[in-house]
């Protein structure tokens, strides 16, 4: 019997959920994760569940994970091809495909949060602060460095070096609070939330369906869709909305934005910060 894995998952790519492709990108770059992981290791690493992995198992025609690694180990045993690679670009899943669906709700929940009351509530504000943690924390880098040239008092939490209590302690109604979030979250994020809205901050909540359950307590939520055919979030539909945001709070600042990008510029060009032209 001839146990070609990566082709089993080019015949099924079609069919499989989003989350099923998550595992089976995993294992068609590495098909040894079959072998070398445990159901329970597999999910973790793909950041999935074991029902999923389950789910990918049955899909492959196996029963479960214990007749995977018999039949592999005998067909690595007998010397018969088992783990061959794609004969084709044509099994990949169209990329583009994923990122634009993305892009697209992820616009569209922008949009039901409504972008310019959103955008005059962040150039109101006493303050700005915007929290990322794990890999949010890019995300939450741009958008602070993005509104810092529209507005003053723009802060990124927490700080270098420290945690967050330091940079809540003096939250109150004249605040804006933005947290970010992408899966996998961090525990502290639920309370993170509570705690900031308890201070009577507006909070907004930027992240990924599955962190809308942690963002009960925020005024405003912004989903952003991860989904990608590889192994791997995309973050490119979260990375559009936080350039949308940044844009949207310019224009809402008006004359205000353009002095202080101006101000800005000036202090580049005075302490030679930047290459030319």
């Amino acid at each position: 019997m001839t146990v070609d894995v990566r082709a089993r998952i080019a015949e099924l790519w079609d069919d499989l959920t989003p989350t099923e492709r998550r595992i089976a990108a995993l294992v068609r770059t590495d098909p040894e994760l079959l072998l070398l992981r445990t159901s329970t290791e597999l999910a973790a690493e793909s950041g999935t569940s074991k029902a999923s992995v389950s789910r990918l198992v049955r899909a492959l025609g196996f029963r479960d994970a214990g007749e995977v690694r018999e039949t592999l180990l005998a067909a690595r045993g007998s010397g018969l091809p088992w783990a061959a690679a794609p004969t084709s670009a044509d099994d990949r899943v169209d990329e583009r495909e994923v990122e634009g669906r993305n892009l697209d709700a992820a616009l569209a929940s922008l949009a039901r949060a409504d972008r310019t009351a959103l955008a005059r509530r962040v150039v109101a504000a006493r303050r700005v602060t915007v929290v990322g943690l794990r890999n949010a924390h890019p995300l939450a880098l741009q958008l602070r460095a993005q509104l810092a040239q529209v507005r003053p008092d723009v802060r990124l939490a927490p700080a270098a070096g420290q945690s967050l209590g330091e940079d809540l302690a003096d939250l109150g109604a004249d605040d804006v609070v933005v947290i970010v979030s992408i899966r996998r979250h961090a525990a502290v994020i639920g309370p993170l939330v509570e705690h900031c809205a308890a201070t009577g901050a507006d909070v907004v909540v930027l992240t990924d369906p599955t962190g809308a359950v942690h963002a009960a307590a925020a005024r405003t939520v912004v989903v952003c869709p991860v989904d990608s055919p590889s192994a791997f979030d995309s973050l490119a539909a979260a990375a559009a909305v936080v350039a949308a945001v940044a844009n949207d709070v310019y224009e809402a600042a008006g004359p205000d934005a353009r002095e202080r990008v101006a101000a800005v510029a000036d202090a580049y060009a005075h302490l030679h910060e930047l290459a030319g032209p």
